[in-house]
């Protein structure tokens, strides 16, 4: 198979994702969402493989930013819905599956399996703005193993706050909440969440310091991508130990120690962006 036709996969599985689920359920919106993603991460790939040295990391950018849209807006704002974690535990205690948990099942629990933390290198609406931001990232890490520890604060008040929402103060949920209030949580969410987001970036020198120390779906997306299919992998090229692919990777990833030994990616850190495939010098990760 040629590299034009591997570029076109993600939209052939967005579209049949996409119908799948319009069969299934009978949304239309998901005509739309789905085919609209997989030809982004199309487009994405396509960039990366036809732009230059750097301009490459473009692609994903591209991507990630034209995907922002529909995930942040058209089906939020289409359905009065709720996709942050928070919400998404709300609706299940109350026993109602919409698509904001259609949403949480398909992109961080069980799509990880296949494509591993691959939606937030290429999808995530927060990840959308903070790669665009004009931060020189240093080469070494900034952040500290034990400042990424507060995700597990973060991810635990992501839970109790519905839950006390629920058992303590009595919210009615089904009453209140759904179609009403919940589109009012989703924007206050985000809103908390790109402030603390860009301060931490400009803080730390680096886009991704949000996603390191206080996502609290990057702890959801860790479990199931240990096992995923899709992991950056050693080529038959023998690695030159230029340390470029952990110098560009967004999480740094020590990522040239498991080529060296010819040993895929494992780090659940990794969120599949490519940086390292397609800026090592020798080809020597695929």
């Amino acid at each position: 198979m040629n590299s034009l036709a591997k570029t076109t996969i993600p939209a052939v599985i967005g579209t049949v994702v996409g119908g799948s689920l319009y069969a299934a359920i009978g949304w239309w919106g998901f005509l739309l969402v789905f085919p609209w993603i997989g030809a982004a991460v199309s487009l994405g790939i396509h960039l990366q493989q036809r732009l230059k040295d750097e301009k490459k990391l473009l692609g994903r950018k591209v991507c990630i930013l034209l995907i922002l849209p529909a995930l942040l807006m058209f089906v939020p704002l289409a359905n009065r819905e709720n996709f942050q974690l928070e919400g998404v535990i709300l609706i299940i205690l109350a026993g109602y599956f919409s698509k904001g948990f259609i949403h949480y099942a398909v992109a961080k629990i069980f799509g990880p399996l296949l494509w591993g933390r691959g939606f937030c290198g290429w999808a995530c609406w927060t990840a959308a703005v903070l790669d665009w931001l004009p931060i020189t990232r240093h080469k070494r890490p900034t952040v500290s193993e034990k400042l990424k520890n507060i995700r597990y604060l973060s991810l635990f008040l992501s839970i109790i706050i519905p839950v006390a929402a629920i058992y303590v103060v009595g919210y009615d949920v089904k009453g209140s909440y759904i179609g009403k209030a919940e589109l009012t949580w989703m924007m206050a969410g985000n809103l908390v969440y790109y402030l603390l987001a860009i301060l931490l970036a400009f803080y730390f020198t680096d886009q991704r310091a949000f996603c390191k120390i206080l996502c609290p779906v990057s702890l959801v997306m860790k479990v199931p991508s240990q096992f995923a299919c899709n992991r950056k992998q050693p080529t038959k090229v023998q690695c030159i130990e230029c340390g470029l692919c952990n110098d560009s990777c967004p999480m740094d990833v020590d990522v040239m120690s498991y080529i060296t030994r010819k040993s895929p990616v494992a780090d659940t850190e990794c969120i599949s962006c490519n940086s390292c495939k397609v800026l090592c010098p020798v080809s020597a990760i695929r």
